[in-house]
């Protein structure tokens, strides 16, 4: 006679990587332009345009502050007199790539974040 079996389901959990959190080890970068630096005409839809999806963008009466993984600021954006003094706006990150009409800010350098995540640390 055969045996009834007991067949159960089960699911399982996704799976969910360290998610970064707002401190100070975010892989973000983050830019605070002065109002001053910025062309009049210029429209805070189109900073957003030329941003990721994720990035987050505001602008105030002193500030346009940008904060995401990958950050890109238009020369057009710039009275000219201030496009070579855009590094001081850098407050995180570095710049990753840069033309003479547009910079790409990234957060963490890749190797520090390889040299973190395996544990390794600096012999003191």
């Amino acid at each position: 006679m055969p045996v009834a079996q007991d067949w159960r389901v089960f699911t399982v959990p996704p799976i969910v990587g360290p998610q970064p959190e707002n401190g100070d080890d975010s892989p973000e970068a983050s830019l605070e332009i002065p109002t001053d630096w910025l062309m009049p005409w210029l429209d805070l839809e189109a900073v957003r345009q030329a941003q990721r999806e994720d990035t987050i963008a505001n602008i105030t009466g002193e500030y346009l502050r940008l904060a995401g993984v990958e950050l890109v600021v238009e020369r057009r954006w710039l009275r000219e007199a201030y496009w070579r003094q855009i590094k001081q706006a850098i407050t995180r990150g570095y710049i990753y790539k840069s033309t003479a009409v547009q910079i790409t800010l990234r957060g963490e350098r890749r190797e520090h974040e390889r040299r973190r995540s395996s544990g390794l640390t600096k012999a003191s």
